[in-house]
């Protein structure tokens, strides 16, 4: 009998850490529609789910084993047709929360999930280093242009160090800050460098990671771009 406890103690827990879910909590300003409409991009599935607002408040309630992306459009209503994003983030386990003004994308907050926080950061910063970035390269293609070799070299060195000496570092700082979770695996993932990561780069943040979140989704996807 004590065996068989324990048996059933042990599927319970293994059964609960993998039936996740999230919950998205809205009270949103200025939100006219009845309805909205939840796209899901989970991997390479996508799917959706049509939810009811009731003056500016709703909730919807899925399933997760890992983080990710979803948006909310607004539904016309009466209508299944869209008319418009009110946000979009990386759901995780958990309650996330979300307020603002529908009246304006840039108003919009989520709060309660730590993916969407960190990967936003990131973003954030990598913009300013991708903005430097083509600044320094309209400056190069005028030299191009003028047929100026000294500050074509000189602006040239300026671009590489931006890209490999700047910008592929602050990713990996990111991954390993973030080893031991699924967001360190997720940030290879979303990043916009695809161009300029070779395969040493994914294995040196592959071998960054610890081993159960090598494991993940997206630990395979960053494994899967070293070979």
């Amino acid at each position: 009998m004590k065996n068989l406890s324990l048996t059933l103690l042990i599927l319970l827990i293994t059964s609960t850490s993998y039936a996740q879910t999230y919950t998205l909590k809205g009270d949103v300003k200025n939100l006219q529609s009845d309805s909205l409409f939840i796209l899901k991009y989970n991997g390479s599935n996508l799917s959706g789910a049509k939810i009811s607002v009731t003056q500016g408040k709703f909730e919807y309630t899925d399933s997760v084993a890992e983080p990710y992306f979803i948006q909310i459009l607004k539904l016309k209503p009466g209508t299944n047709s869209t008319e418009g994003k009110v946000i979009e983030f990386m759901v995780e386990p958990g309650v996330m929360q979300i307020t603002g003004d529908a009246s304006s994308f840039e108003h919009m907050k989520v709060s309660g999930s730590k993916s969407d926080e960190v990967l936003k950061k990131y973003l954030l910063e990598d913009e300013k280093l991708k903005n430097h970035w083509e600044a320094l390269k309209i400056s190069y293609d005028h030299a191009v242009a003028k047929k100026d070799l000294i500050n074509k070299k000189k602006i040239g060195i300026e671009l590489n160090a931006v890209l490999l000496k700047k910008r592929v570092p602050l990713l990996k700082q990111y991954v390993k800050a973030n080893a031991k979770t699924t967001i360190g695996a997720l940030l290879p993932n979303f990043c916009i460098l695809e161009d300029a990561l070779k395969k040493e780069d994914y294995k040196e943040m592959y071998e960054m990671l610890d081993l159960k979140i090598r494991k993940t989704g997206y630990g395979q996807r960053v494994l899967a771009r070293c070979k």
